[in-house]
């Protein structure tokens, strides 16, 4: 099986299912190559209670994208949800005699903010730096050459659980890949559905997965927020298992099959069989309407929740681009109809970016943090890349993402 060093591979690890997409770079751009997918099992409220199970998924869909490429993944760059915070901090760096900021400073200064106290379960996935300031004078976005004795750099920290981010690492360490870095799903998702302009403007994307839900928000192209919700797929399941009388797995197929976020858009009459919660129990029936009122009163309360987070940020009504929502949870009709009624806001359901060769399949919100993460992989290298060969263009790109 061919090995090759230009291959980037982004890794999604999700309570239902592990995705892998595999890219290269040729002649400028990013070309999908391969992709694999497997059930996974061994998590428990969006964190991981049983590595086993999650070491088979990973192998599997890791084993399906080298045998659908042909290929050999030694590496991959892994998507982080649940149990992530994130604040703000800020590193000063003295310069002497008043000479000009140099990259070095910069590096400096955004370094001494990424080393503030975090707390004995923390752990740093991402320094993003906001702005700067020079001798007191503040917003400034590229301090480079500018004079003065002090440069500020204020700084944007995403944290996760030290424990959790161990598990992490550790099962995919356990199925034979490298992690490369780890990076907060929603920050790789935006990458793979917004664009610039929208960042300018004010958006947010809303990653909805089984566990939780993570969130990121930008306004005047600045990550305003970056916060996890413990509300995803798994909670709608779970209420209509305990509302219908039925088992998860049985709640899950309803859902994929008959669900409606929004219950009036179901006629009252219309019914529907309802499996039985145990083996050779009696099949049962109830309203199409009773199930997507389960659905309906689960989506208010999650967007409820991302509404005070957005507050919280001081975001509220600064969103001209709306919400993104995106992840597999995403895909159940009549979620955007929701959000919109509890937000007051545009919303559109985030797609994965349109690379070159990107498979059919893929084209659906259950893929964009997978492909969001191939991005961020493609973008780590060319850094990489960059620092090496020592080029300036090293602050245009952090602000880019």
């Amino acid at each position: 099986m061919p090995k090759s060093p230009s291959y980037v591979a982004g890794l999604d690890l999700g309570s239902s299912r592990t995705r892998c997409v595999v890219g290269v770079e040729e002649n400028g751009r990013l070309r999908c190559v391969s992709y694999g997918a497997a059930r996974s099992g061994g998590w428990r409220k969006g964190a991981i209670v049983d590595q086993d199970p999650v070491v088979q998924s990973i192998e599997q869909a890791v084993a399906e994208a080298e045998a659908n490429g042909e290929l050999s993944i030694e590496s991959v760059v892994v998507g982080v949800g649940g149990t992530v915070s994130s604040a703000v901090s800020t590193g000063p760096v003295s310069l002497p005699g008043s000479q000009p900021v140099e990259r070095a400073h910069v590096n400096e200064a955004v370094k001494t903010a990424a080393r503030a106290r975090m707390g004995e379960d923390r752990t740093l996935l991402q320094a993003i730096p906001i702005d700067f300031s020079v001798d007191g004078q503040g917003g400034i976005r590229n301090p480079l050459g500018m004079m003065g004795r002090r440069l500020d750099a204020q700084v944007r920290l995403i944290t996760a659980s030290t424990k959790a981010h161990m598990n992490l690492t550790t099962v995919v360490n356990r199925a034979g890949i490298v992690v490369e870095e780890t990076v907060f799903e929603p920050f790789a998702a935006a990458l793979a559905t917004i664009e610039e302009h929208e960042r300018q403007l004010g958006v947010a994307v809303a990653d909805m997965g089984a566990g939780s839900t993570d969130l990121v928000a930008y306004l005047e192209d600045q990550l305003c927020a970056a916060v996890s919700i413990p509300i995803g797929g798994d909670h709608f399941t779970r209420d209509v298992s305990y509302g219908l009388r039925t088992s998860e797995a049985a709640a899950d197929r309803l859902i994929q099959q008959y669900g409606n976020a929004v219950a009036k858009a179901t006629a009252e009459n219309s019914m529907i069989e309802v499996p039985p919660a145990v083996p050779d129990g009696p099949v049962g029936e109830a309203s199409r309407r009773m199930l997507n009122e389960i659905l309906e009163a689960r989506a208010e309360d999650l967007f409820v929740h991302l509404e005070k987070e957005l507050e919280r940020a001081g975001l509220s009504g600064q969103l001209i681009a709306g919400l993104v929502i995106t992840g597999g949870v995403a895909q159940l009709a009549g979620l955007a109809d929701v959000a919109e009624q509890v937000l007051h806001a545009s919303i559109r359901v985030g797609l994965p970016a349109p690379l070159y060769d990107l498979p059919e399949e893929l084209d659906q919100p259950g893929w964009t943090a997978a492909v969001g993460l191939l991005l961020y992989a493609q973008r780590l290298r060319l850094h990489r890349r960059a620092e090496r060969d020592n080029m300036t263009a090293w602050l245009k790109s952090i602000f880019a993402g």
